[in-house]
């Protein structure tokens, strides 16, 4: 082997090796977690966390905390996860209790959950309906690593304290660590350690299997053992329908500097989600229409999203929007749109973030050209998206292969019971936030299908929560009743302004009303038509008018 075909050997390996290190890295010894702003609040926390569920949990003046109490309230951390290589790892936050001081906590416990792993090999599965080996401090004061009885320490009562733990992962050998838990007590902020009562439990022979995979805090309102039990295997199966329906309680904590570190943390930049979680359009005769889906943001936000272009000269922003305050959408219409080529397009948009700067982030796509010189066009249709193959790879990989013109989603995006925790349908806010939760999961699985080609979905029952409904021109469902009752009286049970921020979600990107007259209540129509590949498509809604 000469000289030159030497090196460009070690060349084509380096960057192989720098290529995998780019899109998995380790986290080192000094690296802690993204720094979160210190003078903001929102319902949204950031694109490194997902919460469950959505509007039990705030940031609030760069503290992440549980506003309402329930079972197995958690944020999951999208962007770290435990890996399968060898070494150890440390993880730590300080924890506040919000309630009064002086009052009796609920049973419940704070803590960690690490090694989650979901029904399926994806970390959103891991994110929704994962499980894992639950680590912490019990609201009666007891130390725990896997079950509440594991360590017999117990602390002081810890309703007026402030807290902090610590989780060490040293490996044994092989195939098993050594975990133990730190636990520091203070009736006041806990700047000095070194004053603080402090607490300590250790467990050996703990399978690497149980604590490789994702990681999340946890707020749990009820009893321990009723989501653990280490004798048996995990079933999710049916898991969520009994996690966290309940609303009451006071086990509501902020946590603050959640650090990670050690050989044993794997780093995925590219999990990241939001605040453009996605984006949906159609191109009808020369009109682009756009809507951009945002989570709940806050007013130290950008009240505006720009979407640009790139025409070959570099981005240049054409046109900019605003966002609802119920849909969190914004929604773009440009008119004369060359629809002859693809044109590449990024939508912009600034979040306040660490620290107290305004960053901008981007969701890019295509927009492709009309396909009038097809003879043939392929239109890829979906109906009923409940969550049980959540995220969906097989179905969004068979679609992929295929290379759809077009993507219709004919009605229920959603159901009540996706993602689990029940459906809220009071007050409006949280029943708006908690419609928008479910949405994301349709947006988090279909993004990059949506990302580049025109979308067309249309609500049916279950969006706007309902087992089956007779619109009748858009009244209200006569008051008192429930259920079947409800729904077979016609007209709609969820207030109007819900039902109208549910189809702006879904149909504010479609081709303007054919008659946009709004039915009673001031509810909006969608029915209208589409024309791209040269075909004529009639997007109808029947749900509405039916009695």
């Amino acid at each position: 082997m000469n000289m030159k075909t030497k090196s460009l050997k070690i060349l084509s390996l380096t960057i192989i090796l720098l290529c995998f290190l780019a899109s998995c890295k380790f986290q080192g010894e000094d690296d802690s977690m993204i720094k979160l702003p210190t003078n903001a609040s929102r319902t949204w926390i950031g694109p490194e966390y997902w919460a469950n569920p959505l509007q039990d949990w705030r940031l609030h003046n760069g503290e992440i905390e549980c506003i309402s109490s329930g079972g197995y309230r958690s944020v999951f951390l999208l962007t770290h996860e435990i890996g399968t290589q060898e070494g150890g790892f440390s993880m730590s936050v300080n924890a506040k209790n919000l309630n009064p001081a002086g009052d009796t906590l609920n049973e419940g416990w704070i803590g960690f959950e690490i090694g989650i792993h979901g029904e399926f090999d994806d970390y959103r599965s891991r994110a929704i309906r994962g499980r894992g080996l639950p680590i912490g401090l019990s609201t009666e004061g007891s130390l725990f690593i896997g079950e509440i009885d594991s360590g017999g320490i117990s602390i002081p009562n810890i309703t007026a304290d402030h807290i902090f733990m610590k989780i060490d992962a040293v490996q044994q050998d092989d195939s098993n660590y050594t975990l133990s838990l730190e636990v520091k007590s203070s009736s006041s902020p806990l700047s000095a350690q070194s004053q603080a009562q402090q607490y300590s439990i250790t467990r050996n022979n703990i399978p690497a299997s149980r604590i490789e995979g994702g990681i999340a805090l946890m707020c749990h309102s009820g009893l321990h053992k009723q989501f653990w039990d280490e004798t048996k295997p995990v079933d999710y199966q049916g898991w969520g329908t009994s996690r966290g329906t309940q609303r009451n309680g006071n086990v509501n904590f902020g946590f603050a500097d959640w650090k990670i570190s050690g050989d044993k943390i794997n780093v995925h930049e590219n999990r990241m989600f939001g605040p453009i979680l996605f984006a949906q359009y159609t191109l009808s005769e020369g009109i682009l229409k756009m809507t951009a889906q945002l989570p709940p943001i806050g007013k130290e936000d950008s009240p505006t999203v720009d979407l640009q272009i790139d025409a070959g000269a570099g981005w240049k922003t054409i046109s900019k929007a605003g966002i609802d305050s119920l849909s969190r959408t914004a929604t773009f219409i440009v008119v004369d749109w060359d629809a002859s080529e693809d044109i590449p397009y990024r939508l912009a948009y600034e979040l306040y973030s660490e620290g107290n700067k305004l960053k901008e982030h981007y969701f890019e796509g295509c927009i492709r050209h009309d396909p009038t010189d097809k003879k043939e066009i392929v239109v890829a249709g979906f109906t009923g998206n409940n969550d049980m193959g959540f995220p969906n790879n097989d179905i969004v990989n068979s679609v992929k292969y295929h290379d759809p013109d077009l993507l219709f989603f004919s009605g229920d995006q959603i159901y009540e019971g996706v993602g689990d925790y029940g459906a809220q349908r009071a007050p409006l806010d949280k029943a708006c936030l908690d419609y928008l939760r479910k949405w994301y999961l349709y947006g988090w699985a279909y993004a990059d299908l949506m990302r580049d080609r025109p979308t067309i979905a249309i609500p049916d029952d279950h969006d706007v929560y309902h087992g089956n409904i007779w619109g009748a021109g858009g009244i209200a469902t006569p008051a008192g009743l429930v259920g079947g009752k409800a729904q077979d009286e016609g007209g709609y049970k969820m207030p109007a302004a819900w039902v109208n921020m549910v189809q702006r979600t879904q149909t504010s990107h479609l081709p303007d009303p054919y008659n946009p007259t709004a039915v009673a209540q001031d509810i909006g129509v969608y029915y209208t038509d589409m024309k791209y590949g040269g075909i004529s498509f009639a997007i109808l809604e029947d749900r509405k008018f039916k009695s």
